[in-house]
């Protein structure tokens, strides 16, 4: 009986420590799995089953998942604005833009995707893995290119401070999901789907976090001088905006509110000593646009 006892605290501390080990290895994972099995200890089977599974849901999403679940955002955000605007030569042109801008960002070892949606609203949103998209409505406020420049900064920083994958992330480990995948939508659609729709309800009807909104701001302000645009040009549309948009309701659900975001971008402009330098690029961005 003592035997059996002690038997059974060392499988319990072997399985907390496999577990601490197999966090990082699936195929050994299961390997220690099938041999807990042989062994008719099932108990410690289960255990190393259940606590991969749950380490699993923990662990960062890694790039691969990151694509495979920005494009099924992507595909529900162009869907629900009405398409994409079909102007080639301005969709190319805010892609230059964004792709420079994308350069000095946090994350520009992935490939971004800049987008136009067919919608009069003025919105802008960021999938993980890089799609961005911005309503012809809010392209139809800004007057230069260095805006342009700071509200493609804005989305940038989303995906590079993985925002929205921090809304997936807590999502598995509510479902208990292992992982997000390629693979795990084809063997889990309706469970995959699940988790795409919870991240697009919080996305495009709830809006992030308003921190993160502020921070996106300051941070793609940062992202956009460090190419040359003028930092203050960022300042002028948000203030246009202000006085267009007033005490929008609507658009606050998912926004701060235009004083927070207008405060959010003097301070890091202050904070970082960052100085007007006249770069606007206004007339080749009206060439650019006048098809809008």
């Amino acid at each position: 009986m003592p035997n059996e006892r002690l038997n059974g605290i060392i499988s319990l501390l072997l399985a907390s420590a496999l577990l601490g080990f197999l966090s990082g290895c699936a195929e050994l994972q299961q390997v220690a799995e099938s041999a807990a099995r042989q062994s008719g200890n099932e108990q410690l089977a289960r255990a190393i089953h259940g606590g991969g599974t749950l380490i699993s849901g923990l662990l960062p999403i890694g790039y691969e998942e990151e694509q495979s679940i920005g494009q099924a955002i992507a595909l529900q955000v162009v869907a629900r604005y009405g398409g994409l605007f079909e102007q080639p030569d301005l969709t190319r042109y805010v892609n230059l833009v964004g792709r420079a801008v994308a350069l000095t960002c946090d994350r520009p070892d992935i490939a971004y995707h800049f987008a136009i949606l067919n919608h009069d609203s003025i919105n802008a949103f960021a999938a993980p893995a890089g799609y961005v998209f911005l309503t012809r409505g809010l392209l139809g406020q800004v007057r230069n290119e260095a805006e342009l420049a700071a509200v493609v900064g804005h989305e940038i920083a989303h995906v590079s401070q993985k925002h929205i994958l921090e809304v997936i992330q807590r999502s598995k480990q509510v479902a208990g999901v292992t992982e997000a995948g390629l693979a795990y939508a084809n063997q889990n659609p309706e469970a995959f789907k699940g988790l795409i729709d919870a991240a697009v309800k919080k996305l495009l009807d709830e809006g992030l976090d308003q921190d993160k909104e502020t921070q996106a701001d300051a941070l793609g302000d940062v992202f956009a001088a460090r190419v040359g645009y003028d930092p203050t040009a960022y300042l002028a549309l948000l203030n246009r905006l202000r006085a267009l948009k007033g005490d929008d309701k609507a658009f606050f659900k998912t926004h701060p509110n235009f004083s927070a975001r207008i405060k959010a971008v003097q301070n890091v402009i202050e904070a970082q000593g960052l100085k007007p330098t006249g770069v606007l690029a206004s007339e080749r961005f009206a060439r650019s646009s006048k098809r809008l």
